[in-house]
């Protein structure tokens, strides 16, 4: 399948979904940076029965507002909209930062392919 970013950058420059980086993750980043870790272990989604797609970074506000809809019956869920809303903006966030880290992949391509063709053109010369 081919989308725009194909058309102009070229196939090999844009990074498929879900692709592993081809980039050390620290380059940039003088300082280091934060590490993401999962706040909830497997063996607590499994007692909350947490389904695949909640098993995520987003794990333990799913486990607060599928406790909270336990606690309230279905006529008091507006109860839960504090939670409701920990969780979409949990997901918003990190699909920001997992479309950050794929711009930065395709950025890193562009100049490693224009790196790559300068040197190319010096060797020639």
């Amino acid at each position: 399948q081919t989308c725009s970013s194909d058309l102009h950058d070229g196939p090999d420059v844009t990074p498929k979904q879900d692709s592993k980086p081809t980039f050390d993750p620290l380059l940039g980043f003088p300082n280091g940076r934060k590490p993401r870790v999962m706040t909830v272990s497997a063996e607590e989604m499994d007692a909350v029965q947490l389904q695949p797609g909640e098993r995520n970074y987003c794990a333990e506000y799913h486990i607060a507002a599928k406790a909270c809809l336990w606690k309230n019956p279905w006529i008091l869920n507006y109860r839960c909209h504090h939670e409701k809303h920990a969780v979409d903006h949990c997901l918003r966030e990190d699909y920001k930062l997992r479309m950050m880290e794929w711009e930065r992949e395709r950025r890193l391509r562009i100049r490693q392919k224009k790196i790559d063709a300068a040197n190319a053109a010096e060797e020639v010369d």
